[in-house]
C-alpha cells in the first residue's frame, strides 16, 4: 500500500476508530463486571475518575492547571458520599483521590521542569508533621512495651494526616485574590444550601429518596431516617448537624460583617434560617449546643472587632431575626424534637447519656494502663466508637499526643486571629471569625462525637481553613 493510499484510508477512518476503541473498552468492562463484579466496578470507577481528573486539571491546550481544584473540592467534599470498598478496606472520600492525583501531577510537573516545589511558610506545617510522627511513635511504643498488635488499618491514621495536609497545602498555596475569595464564599454557601435541601427531601422522603439514594450516604442510619432524623449528605445525623454548625457560622458571620457586599449579605440572610432548620431536623443535641457556643463566640468576636456602642442596632436586628426564625421553626418541628431537645435540661437522666458514660469508663480505664503514650490506633483489639473524641485521642496517643493535638489545633485557631488582625477586607474578617466560632463550637462537640476522625467533616473544615490562610502573607518561602 502506497503512502497516498494509506493517508486516504486514515482520513476515512480516523473519526470512526476512537468510537470503535471506546465501544471495545465498554464491552470489555461490561464483560468484566459480569464475570468479576467487585474488580470490574473498581476498574470502571477508576477509569471514570481518571477521565474526570484529566478534564478537571488540564486545559484545552494541554497545560496542567490547579485553578479548578478549589471549587471542585468544595462541591465534592460537601455533596458526595464515601466510596464504599469491599472487605476490611477503609472507605475512601472522593476528594482524597483528587488531592492525591493533583499532588502527583504537580510533583511530576516540577520534576519535568527541574524546579523545586515551593510552599508558603506557615508554622502550622510542623504540627502536621509532629502529629504524624507521634502517631507512628505511639504505635511503636505500644507494640514494643505493651504487646499491642499492629493492624494494617492503624496506618490509615498516618495516611489521614498526610491527606489533610495535602488538602490544606493545595488550597493555601494558590494565589487567591479577594474577588476569588468572594466567589468561593458564595459557592460554599450555595453548596451548603443544596446539602440542606437534600436533608429536607429526606425528612419528607420525597420520591422515596430514603430507599433509593440515602443508603449511599448513610448505609448504617436507616433507622434514624425512619424515625425522622435527617443525615443530609453525611454519614449520620450528628455529622450533618456539625456540618450545619459550620454552614450557619459562615452565614451569621457574613450577615454581621459584610455590610458593603449587599448581594453576598443577602445570600447569608436567606441561607441562615435554612441551615438552622436543617440542623434542628437532625435532632442532634450536641450539634445544637455546639451551634449556640459558635454563635456566642462569633458575636463576641464581632463586638471585639467593631465595638459595642455603634453596633447595638445590628445586634438587636440579629436578635429579632433569630426570634422570628426560632418561632417559625418551632411551628414545624415534629413532636419527637421537643422530646429530644427537652432532655438537654435533664441530660444526666437520658438513656443515651448513661450509655456514653459507661463507654467512657471502659476507654478511660484502658488509657490509665498507658497514660503517657497511649496504645496507638489499636484497631486490632480496641473499638473506634468512644463517643468522646478527646478521650479517643487520649487513649490512642496518651497525654503527649493530646498536647501535640491541642498545639496543632491551637496553631490553626490563633493563626486565624493573626489573619483577621492583619486584614481590613471584611470578607477575610467574616471568614476567619466564622471559622474561629466553629472551632470553639467543635471543641465542645468533640466531647460527644468526632470532628478530626470524621474524614468528610474534617476535610471540609481544612479546606475552608486553607481558603482563610491563603490570605495571609508569609514572611519567607520554605
Amino acid at each position: 500500500m502506497s503512502v497516498h493510499q494509506f493517508a486516504s484510508l486514515w482520513q476515512r477512518w480516523r473519526e470512526v476508530l476512537p468510537w470503535l476503541g471506546v465501544s471495545f473498552i465498554g464491552l470489555a468492562l461490561g464483560w468484566l463486571v459480569l464475570r468479576q463484579p467487585t474488580f470490574g466496578f473498581l476498574l470502571t470507577g477508576s477509569l471514570i475518575v481518571i477521565l474526570a481528573i484529566i478534564v478537571l486539571f488540564f486545559e484545552r491546550n494541554g497545560v496542567f492547571s490547579l485553578r479548578r481544584v478549589v471549587p471542585t473540592l468544595l462541591i465534592i467534599t460537601i455533596l458526595f458520599p464515601y466510596i464504599r470498598l469491599p472487605g476490611d478496606i477503609p472507605d475512601v472520600r472522593p476528594e482524597f483521590l483528587i488531592v492525591l492525583v493533583a499532588s502527583g501531577l504537580l510533583f511530576l510537573g516540577c520534576l519535568a521542569k527541574g524546579t523545586p516545589i515551593r510552599l508558603r511558610h506557615f508554622p502550622v506545617y510542623k504540627w502536621f508533621g509532629l502529629f504524624a510522627f507521634l502517631i507512628f511513635l505511639t504505635m511503636a511504643y505500644a507494640a514494643t512495651f505493651k504487646a499491642q498488635p499492629i493492624s494494617g488499618r492503624d496506618f490509615w491514621e498516618l495516611v489521614k494526616v498526610i491527606l489533610y495536609f495535602l488538602i490544606f497545602a493545595l488550597v493555601v498555596n494558590q494565589k487567591l485574590t479577594p474577588t476569588s475569595l468572594e466567589r468561593y464564599y458564595k459557592l460554599v454557601l450555595l453548596v451548603f444550601i443544596i446539602s440542606a435541601f437534600f436533608g429536607f427531601l429526606q425528612y419528607f422522603d420525597f420520591a422515596n429518596i430514603n430507599e433509593l439514594v440515602s443508603p449511599y450516604y448513610a448505609p448504617t442510619q436507616m433507622k434514624s431516617l425512619l424515625s425522622g432524623r435527617i443525615t443530609g449528605t453525611t454519614g449520620n445525623p450528628n455529622e450533618f448537624g456539625a456540618l450545619m454548625v459550620l454552614a450557619t457560622s459562615l452565614a451569621l458571620s457574613g450577615l454581621l460583617f459584610l455590610k458593603e457586599k449587599r448581594k453576598l449579605r443577602l445570600l447569608c440572610l436567606d441561607s441562615f434560617p435554612v441551615f438552622a432548620l436543617a440542623l434542628v431536623l437532625t435532632l442532634s443535641r450536641s450539634s445544637l449546643i455546639s451551634l449556640l457556643i459558635a454563635v456566642a463566640t462569633i458575636l463576641f468576636l464581632f463586638l471585639q472587632q467593631k465595638g459595642l456602642r455603634p453596633r447595638v442596632k445590628r445586634l438587636l436586628n440579629f436578635v429579632l431575626l433569630s426570634c422570628i426564625i426560632g418561632a417559625c421553626i418551632l411551628q414545624i418541628l415534629p413532636e419527637k424534637a421537643f422530646y429530644r431537645y427537652g432532655q438537654i435540661a435533664t441530660f444526666t437522666q437520658a438513656e443515651s447519656w448513661r450509655g456514653r458514660v459507661e463507654n467512657w469508663k471502659t476507654h478511660f480505664a484502658i488509657w490509665l494502663e498507658s497514660p503517657w503514650f497511649g496504645w496507638g490506633p489499636g484497631k486490632a483489639t480496641m473499638g473506634t466508637i468512644v463517643d468522646n473524641e478527646w478521650l479517643l485521642l487520649l487513649r490512642r496517643y496518651g497525654i503527649v499526643g493530646l498536647v501535640v493535638f491541642l498545639c496543632f489545633f491551637g496553631s490553626l485557631f490563633f493563626g486565624l486571629s493573626r489573619i483577621r488582625k492583619a486584614h481590613s477586607d471584611p470578607l477575610v474578617v467574616a471568614l476567619t471569625v466564622a471559622l474561629q466560632g466553629t472551632f470553639v463550637g467543635y471543641a465542645f462537640y468533640m466531647f460527644l462525637a468526632a470532628v478530626y476522625h470524621s474524614m468528610q467533616l474534617m476535610s471540609i473544615f481544612i479546606l475552608l481553613l486553607g481558603l482563610a490562610y491563603s490570605q495571609y502573607e508569609p514572611r519567607k518561602i520554605a
